[in-house]
């Protein structure tokens, strides 16, 4: 009897294949040659090609669910978006580490094959139509995160975060394959419109403790309190690049994965997952804030930061019925740019151990490198939300989602939040511009100014022209022909 394979699509897997052959080639080429630079030109390049093959599936707006094997993968508006930001964000990590891994004496050949790894299992996240490919998907990502958090091995701190994020990994691991268990023993399906189905009729105590445990795990991987104690931790810890990288792909991997089963599986047939998500997003927004305003390391208050982000984009799940996914893929775009883009100048600033990146370190950058401090400060002002960049238009896009599915009073709590949020970035922006210092500034990197270059770049354009990635996420080519 012959096993059926339906339906395999070698276009709907490209971008994913090509970055895990790319993997495989770097891996194979790091026996051979032992210069990083070569690694990461390869991997540079299979980036690059996956993401246009990802971008023309996003411009043509295919939706195509594939089954394999049983398993599904699905090629949609949403699902390409996010593949495509993912790409970009493995890109721009791999610009920020291409100047940085040498001096820091952490060029070993297995590093971008493990970033490569991990991009490919967020991948297989975000494209996932059922539980089973969700977890193979996150676990590829997470083994591969585990060795680059601890990537710096002779410093104790590396050390902590990757043995912390492993530890605390494991666990939430566990938790979400328990969870997974019980909503196949409830409704007997892991594929997301099966589950969906079957919770349509009812579902008892069991299928509701599944989803619980479901929500948990991901919410681990999202950042979400109570579940971020170890992101501060971990980002502080780990090299910058790697932090870069854990921020903004792993992000958008967990958020499209909550997103995905929120809107195709729940399908607000759960109310009380709902209400459990909103208590999470509350103490999120709450808690992220008013830690990094506490800070006085600039990296450790970008950790806090992205963890004040989750709760922003938790907003967008609730409301997965409505406005709530085109709003989160839109505001995950922003966050990668301007993100990734603060981290990028972050490694010009501390030393090669990650060290003396306290405010006084930034004190007279205006006068120092002025244009470093110009996109630094444009990249603090639009994680505030300060218009007309990104990040204005993003959290707009994600407090109009909440308003309209009726979390109005979350949405206040955000709003509220994010105004705290203003005085530890523009505490970064007063260093730089208006305090005299002769704060360290590593050698110039040419590969980061490149990454810092397309953020500020992208973290402007998008904030000025925000209705041609919108146009895509709402209606394919069709409405985005029409806008042009």
């Amino acid at each position: 009897m012959m096993m059926p394979i339906t339906e395999v699509s070698m276009w709907a897997i490209a971008p994913a294949l090509i970055v895990l052959v790319t993997a495989a080639i770097t891996l194979l080429g790091g026996l051979f040659v032992r210069d990083m630079r070569i690694s990461g030109g390869l991997a540079l390049l299979g980036l690059v090609a996956a993401g246009v093959l990802a971008a023309v599936q996003l411009v043509d707006g295919q939706d195509a669910p594939l089954m394999a094997f049983g398993l599904q993968w699905i090629v949609d508006t949403p699902a390409s978006a996010l593949s495509l930001i993912i790409l970009l964000g493995a890109a721009l990590s791999v610009l920020v580490a291409y100047d940085y891994l040498a001096p820091a004496r952490l060029d070993l050949p297995e590093f971008y094959p493990l970033l490569l790894l991990s991009t490919f299992g967020g991948m297989v996240m975000v494209h996932a139509g059922d539980l089973i490919v969700l977890l193979l998907g996150l676990e590829i990502l997470s083994l591969a995160a585990y060795a680059l958090a601890a990537w710096r091995a002779a410093d104790a701190t590396s050390e902590e975060a990757g043995m912390k994020y492993f530890l605390l990994g494991a666990f939430a691991s566990a938790v979400l394959v328990y969870g997974i268990a019980l909503t196949y023993g409830a409704v007997g399906a892991f594929d997301y419109g099966a589950i969906a189905g079957a919770l349509a009729d009812g579902v008892g105590p069991i299928g509701l403790t599944g989803g619980l445990l479901v929500l948990a795990g991901l919410g681990f991987k999202a950042a979400l309190a109570p579940f971020h104690q170890w992101a501060p931790d971990v980002y502080t810890g780990a090299p910058t690049p790697v932090t870069t990288f854990m921020s903004i792909v792993i992000k958008t991997a967990a958020f499209g994965a909550l997103l995905r089963v929120s809107g195709a599986a729940w399908q607000g047939n759960l109310p009380e997952l709902e209400v459990a998500l909103g208590v999470l997003v509350a103490l999120t927004v709450v808690i992220g804030n008013f830690a990094a305003l506490l800070q006085s390391s600039v990296k450790r208050m970008l950790a806090y930061s992205a963890v004040a982000h989750a709760g922003y984009l938790g907003l967008a799940v609730l409301a997965t019925g409505g406005l709530g996914t085109p709003a989160a893929v839109w505001y995950l775009l922003a966050y990668t740019l301007m993100n990734a883009g603060a981290f990028a100048v972050l490694t010009q600033v501390a030393d090669a151990n990650d060290r003396g990146d306290d405010i006084e370190a930034w004190e007279g950058l205006g006068r120092r490198r002025p244009l470093l401090a110009v996109c630094m400060t444009l990249f603090m002002l639009s994680l505030a939300g300060i218009p007309p960049l990104a990040g204005f238009t993003g959290k707009v896009l994600v407090f109009q989602a909440a308003l309209d599915a009726g979390y109005s009073f979350l949405a206040v709590l955000a709003i509220l939040t994010a105004v705290v949020a203003l005085v530890y970035y523009f505490r970064v922006v007063a260093a730089m511009w208006f305090r005299e210092g002769r704060g360290h500034v590593r050698p110039r990197s040419p590969a980061a100014n490149v990454a810092i270059g397309i953020a500020a770049v992208g973290t402007v354009g998008l904030g000025l022209f925000p209705n041609l990635f919108y146009a895509l996420l709402e209606g394919g080519r069709t409405l985005l022909l029409a806008g042009l």
